[in-house]
């Protein structure tokens, strides 16, 4: 069970990374076209541009981490043939779904 549980970190950790750098990338030069100029850097710049740019870069981040997720999900029950850790396979649709173990309780044996 542990080396599961690393094998699907590290294949969380690479989509995670892999899809990240290119969100990144996208909102970064969806920006420069549409305003002309460089994100701002370090909170330097107008209020209202720091805010979007905090707004719109954090979107990107959370839309790309849940993609990055998904996929990778879907790649470990693929490679290996069961679920990753902390997901189970809903029966009627087929997919994935996020456990709803969060570790607080302890169960009995």
């Amino acid at each position: 069970m542990v080396g599961a549980k690393i094998g699907w970190k590290l294949v969380q950790a690479a989509f995670t990374i892999v899809v990240g750098l290119a969100a990144s990338k996208a909102v970064s030069t969806a920006w420069k076209l549409g305003s002309g100029g460089k994100p701002p850097k370090d909170g330097q710049g107008e209020y209202l541009e720091v805010m979007t740019w905090a707004a719109a870069s954090a979107a990107a981040a959370a839309a790309a981490r849940l993609f990055a997720e998904r996929r990778a999900a879907a790649y470990y029950l693929r490679s290996t043939g069961h679920a990753p850790p902390g997901y189970v396979q809903d029966s009627v649709a087929g997919r994935l779904i996020r456990g709803t173990d969060t570790g607080l309780v302890k169960k009995e044996d």
